[in-house]
């Protein structure tokens, strides 16, 4: 996996700095930088796709660490054009926030940013730039896979959220894991993956982990639910009921 640098506290200001004297010498004028609550709503990308390994980086920072450097913006009328910072855009739109942090660039008199195309950043391509190896970020990676998963399936929008989740209220959609899978689970470092359906949370990815905080007698897990933008009958849960599984006692530990 190739190296990321992501934009951060240390070195932002200097990017702004940069972005700015480049603005300003391409169109000959002074602009202004505010720091500002942008909503989220009125945020267009200037990017033609997201990089798959930077977005699963992103949005592990985002879930794990509080990740919340801003974003660098420029104002032309009520909108705002993301200039550095769309991976962390996509992934706040995609967790409900309703603004973010950004450092806006806005022209003085009567000039003003070029005309540019509005489309939504949710719907840029994700683009394999590079494989992403390491394990733990592969598991992160396999929510973001499973997330545009369901939104080709269902057409429709969906949005995540992290939650901490009863063991009580899973249901797996699988019968059985590896026993050397929940073996190797020394620590729960990455969300389980969830859909929630009535009272209940139907497991996506992350099997051997619930199993693992059952073994470690927990009674919460922390999860990554996927909401849909609309009320749907999830396929998924007329299957389990089909499988005759109700709960992760029903999941079969396997020795091969």
């Amino acid at each position: 996996m190739r190296d990321i640098e992501l934009a951060s506290w240390k070195d932002i200001q200097s990017r702004v700095d940069s972005i700015k004297r480049s603005l300003e010498i391409i169109y000959n004028v002074e602009l202004h930088v505010d720091l500002e609550e942008v909503p989220l709503n009125r945020l267009y990308p200037t990017e033609d796709f997201l990089e798959n390994d930077k977005l699963t980086l992103v949005f592990m920072k985002i879930i794990a660490e509080d990740y919340n450097v801003p974003i660098i913006t420029v104002k032309r009328g009520p909108d705002y054009f993301v200039l550095d910072g769309h991976h962390r855009t996509f992934i706040r739109k995609k967790l409900r926030d309703r603004t973010i942090k950004a450092y806006v660039l806005k022209f003085l008199g009567n000039a003003g940013y070029r005309a540019v195309p509005k489309q939504s950043l949710e719907e840029l391509p994700i683009k394999e730039v590079s494989v992403v190896d390491d394990s733990i970020l592969k598991a992160w990676q396999r929510t973001l896979s499973i997330l545009r998963h369901y939104e080709a399936i269902y057409e429709v929008p969906f949005y995540l959220r992290k939650e901490q989740v009863y063991l009580k209220t899973l249901v797996p959609t699988q019968s059985g894991v590896l026993k050397t899978q929940v073996d190797a689970i020394k620590e729960l470092l990455v969300p389980i993956v969830c859909i929630h359906y009535h009272d209940k949370y139907y497991i996506l990815d992350g099997h051997a982990r619930a199993i693992r905080a059952k073994q470690l007698k927990l009674d919460l897990i922390e999860a990554i639910v996927l909401l849909p933008a609309i009320q749907i009958d999830f396929g998924i849960v007329k299957t389990t009921k089909e499988m005759k599984l109700r709960s992760i006692e029903d999941v079969t530990i396997m020795l091969f």
